[in-house]
């Protein structure tokens, strides 16, 4: 792999959407792309799907890791001296994404994640998400709206398909808590500081995972809008698996709930 930056991109089901992505960015951006199939049968259509582009690398992950952990698993493969970008497979690049990436990485040397704008099917971007820690009280009432699913897709899910909180009229380069979990944007400060991707939940809280990785590291989180990806919420979810989803984020949300009064939030 040469590329000056590298995309892990986690499928569940989303193939078509992932070809979608890696065509977005153009067959001449500088990237690598890392394909984690989590969902069984991914392998094979992946690369079938990709044979033909050499940027792409597939990972066979069929016994579904999740998300944070899939990037966990996937480092191996990955040059993390390079910017390192974990992403949903359903979303879409605007032209220049990585070129402009790579520029906001140079200019933010303090940076251990860059929070682009992630346009969402409303047409408001999703970043940059939370300005400050949510509060343990906040974290434990979402815990137990979650604790029944059934409350959770009718309260949250059902919302569009986007439960994630908005920020508006936040200034370019500003430094924030945490960006939006669709598209993060590690740098290599990060990994040379010695941030950990080794999440203990297999979806969800993953913002928080990272944010207090770069706090913990004195790195920051910057939001840059002027790079630009577009998102279908939640196709790697699905309407099927609401269920099960509430009861991952309820164990995380809880989990959440505990370190945030730790932490003091």
């Amino acid at each position: 792999m040469s590329g000056l930056l590298t995309l892990v991109v986690v499928s569940y089901g989303g193939v078509d959407d992932a070809t979608a992505l890696v065509d977005s960015l153009g067959a001449d951006a500088p990237v690598d792309v890392v394909l984690c199939a989590n969902r069984p049968g991914d392998t094979q259509a992946a690369t079938a799907a990709f044979a033909g582009d050499p940027r792409v690398r597939v990972l066979a992950f069929e016994d579904n890791p999740g998300y944070l952990p899939a990037l966990q698993r996937a480092l191996p493969h990955v040059d993390t001296s390079r910017p390192v970008v974990l992403c949903n497979c359903d979303l879409v690049a605007d032209p220049g994404l990585v070129d402009e990436l790579l520029t906001q990485g140079e200019a933010f040397p303090d940076a251990g994640w860059l929070a682009p704008a992630i346009i969402g099917s409303r047409g408001v971007d999703q970043n940059p998400n939370l300005l400050a820690p949510p509060s343990a009280r906040w974290l434990r009432a979402l815990a137990a709206i979650h604790r029944v699913p059934q409350v959770a897709d009718l309260l949250l899910l059902r919302k569009e398909g986007h439960s994630s909180r908005t920020v508006d009229d936040v200034t370019p380069g500003t430094s924030v808590f945490a960006g939006h979990g669709a598209f993060v944007v590690l740098t290599p400060r990060f990994f040379a500081a010695g941030g950990s991707c080794d999440y203990p939940f297999t979806l969800f809280g993953e913002e928080l995972w990272l944010a207090r990785e770069c706090s913990r590291l004195g790195l920051e989180v910057r939001y840059v809008p002027s790079a630009v990806v577009r998102h279908t919420e939640h196709a790697t979810t699905g309407h099927r698996r609401r269920g099960a989803v509430a009861r991952v984020k309820y164990a995380g949300l809880r989990y959440w709930a505990r370190a945030a009064r730790a932490e003091g939030w």
